[in-house]
């Protein structure tokens, strides 16, 4: 079904070269989609007069599926000045547990009839129907709109996909000779089915998800991906445990923050971008994003949006059950920990040696520095003094000497030890003895 376009609100090949061994893979069912049947055509005959048969050729559904249905609209007396709105004055609808209903419109409303003169079957995805011309009061040609739907609940509503033919109008049946009127392939209404989601992390700090879509090559503009990020591995957190939303819709990427009360656009630039060939969308979203998190919690949905009736008619979620999956950094982000500051000795003496340290740790490793350099800033009754700084026993360390004639002054100031590209800083005070 062709439809407008609408913004919403790759290979292992293309995957970066430095990510991590550790990278993990999560798997969801395939065609859990709400893939509506794709009708590929219509042939509609009249063997013995008086009785029509129909017969639909669906492409991708042996049988149609559970919670989905087929709906002959038929335009009677081929005007659309009479009838319902669209000008159509009966309706043969079949559905997926092998029913059928009839119904005729009386001037103001459609009324079920009996179905005694409609039969059907469903047999190597085609579905023939024979229709009775007096079920449905049709003498002569008439217009047939063909649409094939299924419902999906989502929550407490259903989303309803939907395939039609033809696009726009109704095909037109002269009759008596038989007459087909084809439809597009791959037209129906689909969501991305996500089949498997490959997440890695490289030592440049950008994540990777890599997601299988194999119902889609290339996304259509018309789809949508969402993936829901659970920032801080708190469920307590955000909305529902979501702390930021990765949108791909239409070609462009956006990001959202949940601000405690509603979800807002993230401050430019966003560092997030996006790939898409082979049946893989690549979505890739640096740590800093995620204020550095070690490890995150996250969850997929997909959508296929309908502008015409302004609303989504397909999703897949993953995972199914609307929970999280974790992963967990293999390249963590480098943050320097402040353990400790003492000096040596307890408290400064005028005149004599002196020193501050700052015991300080790598989060990636857990351990102490081993290299860097300190910066100290050391105010003596608000004079500056001298200090000398270095990188010894896993601290920070500032040497110095008080200078004389500073008994009861305030020596106070800052240290700031910088390791790995990060820097810490911590501020001192100590009465002079």
């Amino acid at each position: 079904m062709t439809r407008p376009l609408l913004a919403v609100g790759v290979a292992a090949a293309l995957l970066l070269a430095s990510s991590a061994v550790g990278a993990r893979g999560f798997s969801d069912p395939v065609g859990d989609t709400n893939e509506a049947p794709d009708i590929t055509s219509v042939e509609i005959s009249e063997p013995t007069a008086g009785t029509l048969t129909l017969k639909l050729t669906v492409a991708n559904h042996t049988s149609l599926p559970p919670n989905s249905w087929v709906n002959l609209w038929f335009d009677i007396d081929s005007s659309s000045d009479t009838g319902d709105d669209a000008g159509d004055e009966a309706l043969v609808r079949y559905v997926s547990d092998g029913s059928t209903e009839l119904y005729t419109w009386d001037g103001t409303r459609y009324v079920a009839g009996a179905t005694t003169g409609v039969s059907a079957s469903v047999a190597a995805g085609s579905l023939t129907v024979s229709i009775m011309r007096a079920s449905i009061n049709s003498q002569g040609p008439f217009g047939l709109l063909a649409v094939a739907s299924r419902g999906q609940p989502v929550g407490d509503e259903e989303l309803v996909a939907s395939d039609f033919l033809p696009e726009s109008g109704r095909a037109a049946f002269t009759g008596p000779d038989p007459a087909v009127f084809p439809d597009a392939t791959g037209d129906q209404d689909a969501a991305p089915d996500i089949t498997a989601v490959r997440v890695s992390d490289a030592k440049n700090g950008w994540i990777t998800f890599a997601i299988t879509t194999p119902n889609y090559a290339v996304l259509p503009e018309q789809s949508a991906i969402v993936i829901s990020i659970d920032a801080d591995d708190n469920p307590r957190t955000g909305e529902s445990g979501t702390d930021l939303q990765l949108t791909l819709a239409a070609g462009e990427i956006a990001l959202e923050r949940w601000d405690g009360s509603q979800w807002a656009p993230d401050d430019l630039p966003t560092r997030a971008r996006h790939r898409n060939s082979n049946n893989v969308v690549a979505i890739d979203i640096h740590v800093s994003e995620l204020d550095n998190a070690g490890r995150f919690r996250f969850s997929l949905l997909s959508a296929d949006v309908n502008t015409a009736i302004q609303g989504v008619v397909a999703v897949d979620v993953a995972p199914d059950d609307f929970s999280f999956w974790r992963y967990s950094l293999a390249n963590k982000a480098l943050r320097l920990v402040a353990k400790r500051l003492f000096a040596n000795p307890a408290r400064p003496r005028a005149g004599k040696a002196f020193a501050v340290n700052l015991s300080v740790t790598r989060s990636d490793t857990g351990k102490p520095i081993t290299s860097g350099a300190v910066a100290c800033r050391v105010l003596a009754a608000n004079k500056p003094v001298r200090a000398d700084g270095r990188v010894a026993g896993g601290a920070g360390r500032c040497s110095l000497v008080v200078p004389r004639a500073m008994s009861g002054k305030v020596l106070r100031g800052t240290i700031t030890v910088r390791s790995g590209g990060k820097s810490i800083a911590a501020d001192f005070t100590y009465v002079v003895r």
